[in-house]
């Protein structure tokens, strides 16, 4: 069985608009998103949402900017690519998966948000090292640098 999952990249300014504010059930927000980017494979907490915070936190290590969301949205897709991973329009209701990741940027410290599309429940938010803290576990996850370091030799 697999743990679908979609990822949005929305700048932060739109969270305003909703008193939950980054909590905010995606979608009231995804007509802003910049992707949606489906993954068929491992969308819980401890797998993909400690992938993401790793990926931002090496972004931010490395001095590159999350403020743009169409840049982050399209090195996202980049470096998230597998043969199950598929980009759609930005519909609410279109995907049948189980988690629904937001990147929020637009301002130096990016946040992320996990909704339980199952459960209608936000299941996380704060900053990347915030979730490694809360649902790091013991997973040979990727190691971004050597993955990019890699890919610039080719």
């Amino acid at each position: 069985m697999s743990t679908r999952n979609t990822t949005l990249v929305i700048d932060r300014e739109h969270a305003k608009e909703h008193k939950e504010g980054f909590a905010v059930n995606p979608e009231e927000v995804i007509k802003y998103s910049y992707v949606n980017m489906y993954l068929h494979h491992d969308g819980y907490l401890r797998w993909q949402g400690v992938q993401l915070a790793n990926w931002i936190e090496w972004q931010e290590d490395n001095n590159y900017l999350l403020v743009d969301g169409a840049k982050v949205a399209s090195k996202l897709v980049y470096d998230f690519y597998y043969d199950s991973c598929y980009i759609y329009p930005t519909k609410p209701n279109q995907i049948d998966a189980n988690y629904t990741y937001i990147i929020w940027t637009g301002k130096d410290d990016v946040w992320i948000s996990c909704w339980d599309n199952y459960n209608q429940e936000c299941k996380f938010v704060g900053q990347p090292k915030d979730m490694i803290e809360k649902y790091w576990d013991d997973m040979d996850y990727t190691e971004w640098g050597k993955e990019i370091v890699n890919t610039m030799k080719l």
